[in-house]
């Protein structure tokens, strides 16, 4: 992503604006519409085009009228551009991971602070997968699936801007452009795949408050928690929740129905793993009615 970002000149920059400018009045931009926009000469705006096409940053649809659309590598690279002039990041190195809807690359700040890169690549399973576990996206009119990924990233920051000012147990925002939300560096695993915990039940007590300030003092249910997005950040061994895109308000219909979902996995982890029980019912029952929640 570096080489591609480093190889664009300003006249690709423009065009590769213009073409987001554009869609959201079309699928495909038509020519026409990029070259009013930029003021390109046309021989020029052609090479340019032609020259994106090959570095997989837009996608070009042939017909009547040729238009040309974003490609998610062509959004990274605005993302990425956006962060670099505000000053938030220095360098992007290798990709860390890979999830079902985001893929994770390790940057550097202008101060030498490890962050992580986080691109939404919301709609890469399916439509109905994506809707059902996000409700947001089914109660907004929503152009394509660049825009959902903008959505997901505009509202993970938000829940994270408003949560770490209340807890440690998630990641520090640092900025987002589109569909890129920058964050804090983790280091760590995830939760799955750790066997042991020198504490378990403090680590899961770590869990808890941060569903409890959620629900208390933010107003939000993560709405998807589960051992796939708890992090156990090193040296320390305390919990971290990410993932948070899919919240809901805790006056959404669905709110409660998520909060016990959200309790129950992470309860049905630890007592498989761990051998630590906790009683759900009463444990939510502490959630909602603002009393401080621990396994104790």
């Amino acid at each position: 992503m570096g080489e591609a970002y480093k190889s664009l000149d300003d006249d690709d920059k423009r065009i590769l604006l213009a073409v987001e400018s554009g869609l959201s009045s079309y699928l495909y931009v038509p020519v026409r519409v990029i070259a009013k926009k930029t003021r390109i000469p046309a021989k020029k705006l052609n090479e340019r085009l032609d020259n994106l096409v090959a570095k997989r940053l837009v996608s070009r649809r042939l017909g009547a009228e040729v238009g040309y659309t974003l490609t998610t590598f062509g959004l990274d690279v605005l993302a990425l551009e956006s962060l670099v002039n505000r000053g938030l990041i220095q360098a992007v190195g290798d990709r860390v991971n890979v999830g079902k809807e985001s893929d994770i690359y390790e940057a550097i700040s202008p101060s030498g602070s490890r962050l992580a890169l986080k691109f939404y690549r919301i709609g890469r399973t399916s439509f109905r997968q994506t809707a059902r576990l996000r409700p947001y996206i089914t109660e907004r009119e929503i152009h394509t699936w660049l825009d959902e990924s903008k959505l997901s990233a505009q509202r993970e920051f938000k829940a994270l801007v408003e949560l770490s000012r209340l807890t440690e147990y998630v990641p520090k925002p640092v900025g987002y452009s589109r569909h890129a939300v920058l964050i804090e560096y983790v280091e760590g695993q995830e939760l799955y795949r750790t066997k042991t915990l020198n504490d378990p039940k403090a680590f899961l007590d770590g869990i808890l408050q941060v569903i409890d300030v959620a629900y208390n003092k933010v107003g939000i249910v993560h709405g998807d928690l589960s051992e796939y997005n708890v992090i156990v950040a090193y040296p320390d061994e305390k919990p971290v929740i990410i993932d948070w895109p899919q919240y809901v308000y805790k006056d959404h219909p669905m709110a409660l129905r998520l909060l016990e979902r959200d309790v129950k996995y992470i309860a049905r982890y630890f007592e498989k793993t761990f051998k630590v029980k906790i009683d759900v019912d009463e444990v939510i029952k502490r959630i909602t009615t603002k009393e401080s929640v621990s396994t104790s």
